[in-house]
């Protein structure tokens, strides 16, 4: 196969050589983990161009690892949380990855885990329930030990919280930003943009409701964030070093509105497949999670329907204490390998189904406070290159 794939090799005499089209190698390639594909640029010049073209690798796929999460005492208050970042992991995911971030200076091990964009991890000081300050903050990614500080922004008046988020895509750049969303005293929502590129901030407005919520998504220079109130998505376009403000449009949400007086549940999820943006959500009874594609600006598709029924073996998959609540919830999807990742409230485990048998099963046992005060986020390695990230050792000297 390796004869057949090199494009730049000369036959030797009196042997007959064959060339793949690109769509045939290109499909071979796709079934590959990216870190092999990674190593594979060193080959031959050929498959360089091959590997680097943006349209060829957005169809190559990113294994997942896990979920990453920190851990909570089952009786103690929300702040009361392990010091350590982990990994629960999907099978044959990576183990070479060190998610307890032991390849950063000590001031920075024991921050919070904040966000995940892409391979890329948020931490910093604070954090915790949003209200503290920004402070001592870091971009890392695992898989390569490379990170950097993010630079401290003015002191201004006090807000009432706080929400950074990490937009990183590689297939549209190679630069990350951090938005770090401000709410006042006042009610008024303001802004501010980190860019790699020159490590600078910049401020902007925004005028729109209180828009937080967990499930948020960076895709070819968007940033999508999921309304708490409305069944809709805010759509933001990633702006310049000059912009002052943020462009932003509403996206409806499908699938059934669930928040009632007597109705306690998530929003959904959202993920993206081959870059376009994918929604899962629990019918209403519970009994089966549909997955949309937004096939056009205002056009949801239904791609899958997963019967959840079949994987817990029980009819009835939602209770009622105070409000009534699904028995699960939908921490990740993805596309690519056709998984959704479940927390079963009612076994307190974490299963992996799959989207095209339904079968489901267990690869991490976890307290009952691991989704609720501890908020698990989805981690897909990246090997590639980011220009503001440093070796750990070099970055430590300038400490």
């Amino acid at each position: 196969m390796l004869g057949w794939l090199r494009r730049d090799r000369k036959p030797q005499q009196g042997m007959s050589t064959s060339v793949l089209p690109d769509e045939l190698v290109e499909d071979i390639l796709s079934r590959l983990p990216l870190k092999s594909i990674c190593r594979f640029k060193c080959v031959c010049k050929s498959w360089l161009a091959f590997s680097s073209n943006p349209h060829r690798r957005q169809k190559f796929p990113r294994t997942p690892a896990g979920l990453l999460y920190r851990k909570c005492e089952p009786d103690g208050p929300p702040s009361c949380l392990d010091t350590s970042i982990h990994i629960a992991r999907l099978p044959a995911s990576d183990r070479e990855i060190d998610a307890r971030l032991n390849f950063v200076p000590a001031r920075y091990k024991y921050s919070n885990l904040e966000d995940c964009s892409n391979g890329l991890l948020l931490c910093y000081q604070g954090g915790g329930y949003k209200f503290e300050a920004f402070s001592d903050a870091i971009v890392c990614n695992p898989a390569t030990k490379e990170w950097m500080a993010i630079p401290h922004t003015e002191p201004g008046p006090p807000v009432r919280l706080i929400d950074p988020r990490l937009c990183f895509d590689p297939l549209w750049s190679q630069h990350f930003y951090v938005f770090k969303f401000q709410i006042r005293h006042t009610g008024n929502i303001e802004v501010e943009v980190f860019f790699s590129e020159n490590s600078s901030w910049s401020g902007c407005l925004w005028e729109t409701q209180d828009p937080f919520c967990n499930a948020s998504l960076f895709v070819n220079g968007v940033l999508y964030v999921m309304h708490l109130c409305d069944q809709e998505i805010l759509a933001l376009d990633a702006p310049d070093t000059s912009a002052q403000w943020l462009n932003h449009r509403v996206i409806q949400l499908p699938g059934f509105a669930t928040r009632t007086e007597t109705f306690n549940c998530c929003d959904g999820c959202l993920s993206q497949s081959s870059g376009i943006l994918c929604y899962a959500k629990q019918e209403l009874d519970g009994c089966a999670v549909r997955i949309w594609c937004l096939e056009s600006p205002d056009k949801w598709v239904v791609k899958h329907r997963v019967r959840m029924t079949d994987v817990f073996k029980r009819d009835v998959l939602i209770s009622r204490k105070v409000f009534w609540r699904f028995d699960y919830d939908i921490l990740a999807f993805d596309m690519e390998r056709e998984l959704v990742i479940l927390d079963d409230k009612k076994a307190d485990k974490i299963i992996s189904v799959s989207i095209s048998t339904g079968k489901g099963s267990q690869f991490l046992k976890i307290p009952k406070t691991f989704t609720e005060p501890c908020r698990s986020l989805f981690y897909v390695p990246y090997y590639g290159e980011v220009p503001s990230l440093v070796r750990s050792m070099a970055q430590d000297e300038l400490c």
